[in-house]
């Protein structure tokens, strides 16, 4: 964990390296003095238009597996992807990542329209994709089509009690490290909050939710109780949770890793629509 060290910027990838711009057409924009890259298909457009945030605890940009990732969701399903790179701490609070995201929604929502519009993210950002959707609902914003979370990170307390079991099996993620980075990506708000931990917020108005998680991901417990949350809410999940996978595996390149990548082409596409 970056957090342990004090550093932030292990094996980062600002940047879309060359290869991705092989088979994407990448353009790159500033908002609120943050990068924003959008990622086209240099073949042929599909009408999808995802909104991906990435992970990292929230003290670490892009990876290159995220670009590698995302190169092939556009070069499978020819959607366009709007990747912001969003304020982190120790410098920024959620207050800021949430100001430079929501305007970039509301501006995909307006261009693709809801029925085409996708929120998708991974470990960190997956938590906040889902506090989105839930802001967007409760403020009466449209929601968007789908909602994508791969290994999300949706509760930055870790207060779970079946943490402690988990933390000891996971051979990748600290507990103490992710609250450290939590508490300050809270700032002086109450790290309970639904934008912060959307597990504490409601689910109901939300559709298509998908949910990916590894039965050794210390974040596992906290998936489980979201689906559980949702089923008593009466809202729709496509609960995916893979035997022995750990954090984030989904954008790897072993035999469970691409089968959860056919599986997410198919729900981008609906090929297999698990939601009708």
């Amino acid at each position: 964990m970056q957090f342990a060290f004090g550093k932030f910027d292990f094996y980062s990838s600002k940047e879309p390296p060359k290869e991705t711009r092989e088979f994407c057409h990448v353009e790159k924009r500033q908002v609120s003095g943050r990068n924003v890259f959008t990622l086209s298909s240099r073949v042929q457009k599909s009408s999808r238009h995802i909104l991906y945030l990435h992970g990292g605890a929230y003290v670490q940009t892009f990876v290159r597996q995220h670009w590698k990732f995302l190169a092939m969701l556009v070069k499978e399903t020819h959607c366009t992807i709007t990747a912001p790179d969003y304020p982190l701490a120790p410098e920024f609070t959620f207050l800021d990542a949430y100001s430079m995201v929501v305007p970039l929604y509301k501006e995909i929502i307006v261009h693709a329209g809801a029925e085409n519009t996708i929120l998708m993210g991974d470990s960190s950002g997956g938590g906040f994709a889902l506090g989105l959707a839930q802001k967007m609902k409760a403020n009466e914003n449209v929601v968007p089509y789908k909602i994508i979370l791969l290994s999300p990170w949706l509760d930055v307390t870790l207060d779970n009690p079946e943490i402690p079991k988990s933390d000891q099996t996971d051979p990748f993620l600290s507990a103490k490290a992710l609250r450290k980075a939590g508490l300050v990506f809270a700032g002086s708000s109450d790290p309970h909050n639904p934008m912060l931990s959307p597990i504490n917020g409601s689910l109901e108005g939300l559709r298509g939710i998908s949910l990916f998680i590894g039965s050794c991901d210390l974040l596992a417990v906290d998936a489980r109780r979201l689906r559980n949350r949702a089923l008593e809410q009466n809202v729709p999940i496509n609960y995916r949770e893979y035997e022995e996978m750990g954090h984030v595996w989904m954008l790897l390149n072993f035999r469970e890793s691409k089968q959860a990548k056919r599986e997410i082409i198919d729900l981008i596409i609906d090929r297999t629509d698990q939601h009708a």
